[in-house]
């Protein structure tokens, strides 16, 4: 190495600046200042491609990517940066230059800034960038002269300065008609922004995507400019389904790593006739000022393009060795009446997409009045059920559980009935949902659990109650992760002096997604107080075989909708004698829920069920008809 590259190399080693070089799209070299400022190492950014997505890039890398490649699609030499990677926010002067003789490759200069000054404010580099980035590119090559090598440290020496308008002169409002889609250069070319909007109020840090704020302006000057019209637009929310569960389980950091990921994959699917937005936290929204000409043509457009981001997001995102798999759910208000607020209009497409979510997440819901009669209709149950709660407008009836081989009565279910001042009883499909998402449920079901061991200690008073006799009370995911529940089952069992093994606590399938071995434990916790399990609606939902063997099950017990068909179904038999085949390897007893007919009682005796219940020897009844039975 000669003496001037070896004073080229040492000026670019301790240089005060970031640089990078890229030839044909591809990172081939970057100085100790570039990898400080990014927070990666020279492996880390050596290889990364500017027409690829890496899932395994840091945030940073990918960002730097998007800044460098809209800058190069718009010509531009300078701007300025804001990286935010987790905590730490800060703001880079950019410079990109084309360099060579076919300009394939690429210099990048990044130098952080500091503000000072106060009426004009001014953005300069803690040490200026070079302004003559050509000439250091070229001095790369062995063949540079002494010229390159002054060129360079005369630019160092320089005073090249960004000058941006102050903060508190930033416009917080577009100025009139078209002036947010004009500064926009269309709806979709939101990564840049004339200086008149505030990047605080308008952009989101993270994503660099446009904020709420920017949104709901662009979609108010869309039915301005469109009223009268008949074009059909679309406003599409997606929420990340379960997103909270990365936050808590590795932290906001690596949430917001994931998040910067998603934008990125959500942004192709879209063209520069629409915006796309954060919202906050996991939410995004779409608009698409055209998505047809009447609704009919929207709704259809609006459902394919919904697929393709549902597909989008659901592609595995690597971080820091773990890998994320994302589902979402969708919901789309079409506008084709222009009357219609933006607020109002963000409101429909929040309601479609809570309609998604209640059918089961990573869905796709459009909105109609109906769906926002429901979600009327669901608020104002919601604040009936609180004052429900108040008031103790529930009611324990008991479903009779019977011996398939004798007919012996063998206890019962209690289930949760709700009457309120009308003295009409709602469905449990209705209110027990609520009551679980609201956290209700936790205070009902510690009632629950009293009155039913009050009901078992009248009936041993009354000496209607045997020995072999359970009583089935459900415990909801919820209610199971409540950490006062062993509490309150000991307390009842104390309180009113019953033997525990007179409960049998149902679990439905979905609480084997959650922590398998928190699970196991607080089973066996509660067991070893003399309580049973059963597993209740087995083989609908999320239902694995080995959970039987793992977890301490003593019942379980089959969905009626196997039953309903059982006498004419041998699909439906062959799944019932399967599961009866496993449940005996694993010495679980079984009962029959949906049990409608003689017919299906017979074969239930055939195959070797234990017990059923059902309308054929009695639907839910109150408790002092459920005495009667016990009497007979």
């Amino acid at each position: 190495m000669s003496s001037k590259e070896e004073l080229y190399k040492v000026l670019l080693e301790n240089s005060p600046y970031g640089t990078l070089f890229f030839a044909y799209g591809i990172c081939i070299d970057s100085n100790p200042k570039a990898q400080e400022i990014l927070g990666c190492d020279k492996r880390t950014l050596q290889g990364i491609s500017l027409e690829e997505t890496g899932l395994t890039e840091p945030l940073a890398v990918a960002a730097i990517k998007q800044e460098i490649t809209s800058s190069l699609a718009e010509g531009l030499g300078d701007t300025t940066w804001q990286l935010v990677d987790g905590d730490k926010r800060e703001t880079i002067a950019l410079n990109v230059q084309r360099l060579g003789e076919n300009r394939s490759e690429l210099l990048v200069t990044l130098t952080p800034v500091r503000l000072s000054g106060s009426a004009d404010t001014t953005v300069e580099p803690e040490h200026p960038a070079a302004g003559s980035s050509q000439q250091l590119g070229e001095s790369a090559s062995p063949h540079s002269g002494s010229e390159t090598i002054d060129s360079f440290s005369a630019e160092i020496g320089g005073d090249a300065k960004l000058v941006e308008r102050p903060v508190t002169e930033k416009a917080t409002k577009p100025a009139g008609p078209g002036n947010v889609i004009d500064k926009l250069g269309g709806y979709g070319g939101a990564r840049r922004y004339d200086a008149d909007l505030d990047k605080d109020i308008y952009f989101d840090q993270l994503t660099g995507l446009p904020s709420r704020q920017l949104l709901i302006e662009t979609i108010r000057q869309h039915q301005e400019e469109t009223a009268g019209g008949k074009v059909c637009a679309a406003l599409m929310l997606i929420d990340l389904d379960h997103f909270k569960d990365i936050n808590d389980s590795w932290g906001h950091d690596v949430g917001d790593q994931v998040l910067f990921k998603v934008a990125r994959a959500i942004e192709p699917m879209i063209d520069d006739t629409a915006m796309v937005a954060r919202m906050s936290g996991d939410e995004f929204m779409l608009f698409f000022p055209y998505a047809g000409d009447d609704p009919e043509q929207g709704a259809a457009n609006a459902m394919a393009t919904a697929t393709s981001i549902k597909e989008a997001v659901a592609q595995p995102i690597f971080y820091d060795g773990n890998e994320f798999i994302l589902t979402a759910s969708v919901g789309i208000a079409l506008l084709s009446d222009h009357e219609t607020s933006a607020e109002r209009a963000l409101q429909y497409a929040d309601t479609a997409m809570y309609e998604a979510k209640r059918k089961g997440r990573n869905g796709i819901a459009f909105f109609n009045q109906s769906i926002a009669d429901k979600a009327q209709r669901q608020i104002g149950l919601n604040a009936r059920l609180r004052k429900a709660v108040d008031n103790q407008e529930f009611a324990l009836y008991i479903q009779p559980q019977v011996d398939v081989e004798n007919g012996r009565l063998m206890g019962g279910e209690a289930l949760l009935r709700w009457v309120n001042a009308d003295r009409v009883t709602n469905m449990p499909s209705e209110f027990i949902p609520l009551l679980e998402s609201s956290g209700l449920i936790i205070d009902v079901g510690h009632w629950v659990i009293r009155t039913a061991c009050e009901y078992i200690r009248n009936f041993i008073d009354e000496g209607i109650w045997e020995d072999h006799m359970r009583l089935g009370i459900n415990i909801s995911p919820r209610q199971f992760n409540d950490p006062q529940l062993i509490d309150v089952i000991e307390h009842s069992l104390r309180s009113y002096e019953i033997n525990p093994a007179y409960l049998n606590f149902e679990v439905t399938e979905n609480l084997m997604i959650e922590d398998v071995e928190s699970v196991i434990k607080k089973m066996a916790e509660i067991k070893a107080l003399g309580a049973q399990f059963s597993i209740d609606d087995f083989g609908i939902g999320y239902s694995s075989m080995i959970y039987l063997k793992r977890l301490p099950f003593d019942w379980l017990k089959i969905d009626r909708e196997f039953i309903h068909n059982i006498h004419h179904d041998p699909e439906s038999r062959g799944v019932v004698e399967a599961i009866l085949a496993v449940s005996r390897q694993y010495g679980l007893h079984v009962t029959a829920e949906g049990v409608e007919d003689q017919q299906s009682l017979e074969i239930l005796k055939t195959v070797g069920c234990d017990t059923y219940q059902g309308a054929h020897f009695s639907m839910p009844v109150s408790v002092d008809r459920f005495r009667e039975y016990l009497a007979a």
